[in-house]
């Protein structure tokens, strides 16, 4: 609860009168509950398993929290996306190590899954992590949990040294290269010491030998085809050429150093926002099976962290094929598969999330690729386009993935046309549905 008197806040009864601060009549004021306070009450009260019960943390959010329109609506979004149950894991790992690789790893999903902001993702995270007790772990969008040079110093030496040159591709060499920037001006510029704010860092794979080969972009990696990985750092555009320095170093899941700090170097152009670097092989099957960390700074900037997995499997390719799809109405937790009632007709008065399932052959093995969705209404406004990461593995026989709110009442009525597909595969569904 937070008093709307003297601003403090404390974890209350929702029968609470009077601030135990100041107090003021708690039934004057209108900012009576917080976000934050409320998830910090539900847990005192029945514990961190309340987490795993969105709709219950919700049903009370709406209930206590008055105003606050925008925050709650971030919230019923981060609902929809489990960050609830992500909440829960990070409750119930001991290591903060861990701990924090797992925050970066919500921030992450919340960007890709539920399509918010870098700086909403974080706002919303932010908010969580007060709520469970955790603010020690609080992100802010330009820096992400940093690690300190004296930490930094205390890293031991690699036992292989990156070359500073990429082979070729058609000589494969089973040790690890680092690969240059891909721009390079004609005459280079002297060494300017700006400083950095770096905005993102990303990783993706390619062949080693041109950034223009990447293959996968993002962060899941498969041991069979993964060579090169390399790491994208943007920045607001430069004010003029310069020459630039880029640090960085994986990590093993353990947080033991895989590399020593790798230094890169290179120029570039005014108006220039990213720049890029690679390390690993030229040949596949030598990462194994496991999450990485990547630490990076340029120019001395302030510390970015990412992170990679490297999993077994393989990619996704024309020859998956898809057998049917059919639809269901569900809130953000779906029905186990036996108890969906599939349809293609919905009440605009229970509608929350259409959700698309698609029925394939059986994996033999883990494939990784992405499910493509959209949905236009009647009059050719395109409601939602999107492309969801998905991970079939080996025994799996059907995805789904489903777009709406948490709540009914706001389907319009009329048709929708959808198109729904699995990643490279040529198999493209086309259907409709009637919201009545």
């Amino acid at each position: 609860m937070i008093c709307s008197v003297c601003k403090k806040e404390w974890v209350g009864a929702p029968d609470d009168t009077k601030c135990p601060y100041c107090g003021a009549d708690l039934n004057k004021g209108s900012d009576q509950h917080s976000l934050s306070g409320v998830i910090a009450f539900l847990i005192k009260k029945e514990g961190v398993d309340v987490l795993l019960k969105p709709d219950t943390v919700m049903s009370y959010i709406s209930d206590l929290v008055k105003g606050h329109d925008r925050d709650k609506k971030l919230m019923r979004v981060g609902s929809s996306n489990g960050i609830f149950q992500k909440a829960h894991a990070l409750l119930i790992e001991p290591k903060h190590s861990r701990r924090e690789v797992m925050v970066l790893d919500i921030r992450q999903h919340l960007m890709d899954n539920a399509f918010l902001s870098e700086e909403n993702a974080v706002a919303l995270l932010n908010t969580v992590l007060e709520g469970i007790g955790l603010p020690s772990l609080r992100l802010t969008v330009r820096q992400k949990n940093a690690v300190s040079e004296q930490e930094v110093k205390k890293t031991p030496a690699p036992q292989n040294k990156p070359k500073s040159e990429p082979k070729a591709a058609q000589q494969p060499t089973a040790k690890p290269a680092a690969s240059h920037p891909v721009r390079k001006a004609a005459e280079a510029p002297k060494p300017q010491n700006k400083k950095f704010r770096l905005n993102s860092i990303s990783t993706f794979e390619y062949d080693g030998s041109s950034f223009s080969s990447r293959k996968v972009q993002g962060p899941l990696f498969l041991r069979g085809e993964a060579r090169m990985i390399g790491i994208l750092v943007t920045y607001d555009p430069v004010p003029q050429s310069m020459n630039v320095s880029l640090d960085w170093q994986i990590f093993h899941q353990d947080g033991t150093p895989m590399t020593g700090m790798i230094h890169g170097s290179g120029s570039i152009s005014k108006g220039d926002t990213d720049f890029y670097q690679g390390w690993g092989w030229q040949v596949p099957g030598n990462w194994k099976v496991g999450r990485y960390t990547v630490k990076v700074s340029m120019n001395g900037s302030d510390q970015l962290t990412t992170y990679f997995d490297v999993i077994d499997g393989n990619y996704d390719n024309p020859r998956l094929v898809m057998n049917s799809v059919s639809l269901f109405s569900s809130g953000a937790v779906p029905p186990s598969v036996s108890d969906r009632k599939y349809a293609t007709v919905f009440s605009s008065h229970q509608a929350r999330r259409i959700y698309f399932e698609i029925s394939l052959a059986k994996m033999n093995t883990s494939v990784y690729t992405t499910m493509n969705y959209s949905i236009t209404r009647q009059n050719g406004e395109v409601l939602a386009n999107y492309s969801v990461p998905i991970r079939f593995r080996a025994g799996d026989d059907r995805c789904w993935t489903g777009f709406g709110w948490d709540n009914p009442g706001h389907w319009q009525k009329g048709r929708y046309g959808y198109e729904v597909s699995i990643g490279e595969s040529n198999n493209l569904f086309r259907g409709v549905f009637d919201i009545v």
